[in-house]
């Protein structure tokens, strides 16, 4: 047998990573009232979130982009992790995380300072991870962005990126967490259609 072929019979043996971060929609009726509501797909499950009428969700990249409408220049990413679950998020690996937070920091940032480092501070869902929130100076004014590294999944990392205005930032951080909070796993026989 080729190597080549050895390669790629291996490469397909691996799990991949299957939580799929562009969103997609689905109707879901609750006491009578049709909801279109965006998930993000797993294999065979979905999760779901929940949103207002003041964010705009679309696909960006690699991932999701969350504009939080009435705050101008504010959004939330959600995107896949550099990283990966087999990097524990514990102290001892803060370095570790701290650089790949910065270099997702916007080319732009200047005087870049850390303000803050939490760890887990999203316990619910039995979600583990840590936030690291920089404060720079970009050519539009001083901005506040927070990159937080999250086992969402048993095999998956991701990286929420909330940024806004530095004026701004507690209001769309709080705005980013709340909708974090709303995720969760949509019954299979929740969906009246997708699109």
């Amino acid at each position: 047998m080729k190597l080549s072929t050895i390669l790629v019979l291996a490469a397909s043996s691996l799990p991949a990573l299957a939580l799929d971060l562009a969103p997609q929609f689905i109707t879901t009726v609750s006491e009578g009232v049709s909801i279109r509501r965006p998930y993000f797909s797993d294999a065979g499950k979905k999760y779901a979130l929940t949103l207002d009428l003041e964010t705009e969700l679309t696909a960006s990249e690699d991932g999701a982009l969350f504009r939080f409408i009435k705050l101008p220049r504010a959004e939330m990413r959600l995107r896949p992790s550099p990283l990966g679950v087999n990097e524990k998020i514990e102290p001892a690996n803060q370095d570790r995380y701290e650089q790949a937070a910065r270099k997702m920091l916007p080319p732009d940032a200047k005087d870049v300072v850390l303000d803050q480092v939490t760890f887990n501070p999203m316990p619910i869902n039995g979600w583990t991870g840590v936030r690291f929130t920089f404060q720079f100076q970009t050519p539009a004014g001083e901005v506040r962005q927070s990159l937080m590294f999250l086992n969402i999944l048993p095999a998956q990392q991701v990286v929420v990126q909330i940024a806004s205005m530095a004026k701004d930032f507690t209001n769309a951080s709080d705005r980013g967490m709340d909708i974090l909070r709303r995720w969760h796993e949509l019954d299979a026989k929740a969906g009246a259609g997708g699109s």
